[in-house]
């Protein structure tokens, strides 16, 4: 074959052009840190690494919804503790007014302050966690979890669970609902207290001593219940902020670039080109 002064064209500008692509393909790699950027650089390492990427997202979303779980649980725990006060201070009243001491007019007192302490229990059980409801069940919005009108307290909202995804097919329930506050006599025990004290029935003034104590047990329950979920809560975020440290470290070998070998490479490419686009006499 005969090597024409065409064919030596071309060829140089091939090898010109080619000189050139990699030239911009190893400046673009130390610019960016990046050596495998889309599918077409390395197909293999290119999906290596968007499987990777999606774990890590997933994860990511996960880490978020452990957050949000641990601020609700984190308010619902402080509120039981707000509660379970107001049952020592009813417990303490009942106490006083069992006091053989006392007379009816005395113990219509103490009633009066124990309808304070419902209220104020009332109050508490309808606080919200970011404008939701946290004792409203899934009922989260709208009405209030509970209403009183002075001689019975009501629930409105429902019994259902509020749960969070924090792992791959693994889910948690975060609140207590009013049903379960109310599984505890809360409520029944300080308006039994209340009657019992307007009445001037002493036998059921001590009857409502035991009560509260019991339901002040209940209360202890659902708080402890509530830790043992943050536990895991936080084991789950452990192991998923491990996770996420070593896939990060394999997205990193398997798409990031060798800069010191980039730069060698982009070096002897750069003068290989500067040789082939050199003017000759």
């Amino acid at each position: 074959m005969r090597i024409t002064q065409s064919i030596i064209m071309r060829s140089l500008l091939q090898n010109v052009n080619s000189s050139k692509e990699n030239i911009n393909k190893h400046q673009t790699a130390i610019a960016t840190g990046k050596e495998v950027r889309n599918s077409s650089s390395n197909p293999v390492r290119f999906a290596r690494a968007s499987r990777f990427r999606k774990t890590i997202s997933r994860n990511e979303q996960y880490l978020k919804n452990i957050n949000d779980a641990k601020g609700w649980l984190d308010t619902t725990t402080s509120l039981l503790d707000d509660i379970s006060s107001t049952m020592i201070d009813a417990k303490e009243i009942a106490i006083q007014a069992a006091d053989e001491s006392n007379n009816a007019e005395d113990r219509r007192m103490f009633a009066d302050k124990i309808d304070s302490v419902i209220n104020d229990t009332i109050n508490l059980a309808n606080s919200t966690y970011l404008g939701k409801y946290v004792f409203g069940g899934t009922n989260t919005l709208g009405d209030k979890p509970f209403s009183y009108d002075g001689v019975t307290v009501t629930y409105n909202g429902n019994s259902q669970n509020i749960d969070r995804r924090i792992a791959e097919n693994y889910n948690v329930s975060i609140n207590i609902t009013g049903s379960q506050l109310e599984d505890t006599n809360l409520f029944s025990s300080l308006v039994d207290l209340r009657d019992a004290l307007n009445s001037n029935d002493t036998t059921s003034i001590q009857s409502s001593i035991e009560n509260l104590s019991s339901t002040s047990e209940e209360l202890f329950s659902l708080t402890s219940a509530l830790g043992s979920v943050k536990n895991q809560l936080t084991m789950t975020e452990k192991r998923l902020d491990t996770a996420n440290m070593n896939l990060s470290s394999y997205l990193s070998q398997t798409e990031d670039v060798d800069l010191s070998k980039a730069i060698t490479e982009y070096n002897a490419e750069a003068v290989s080109y500067t040789h082939l686009t050199l003017p000759t006499n």
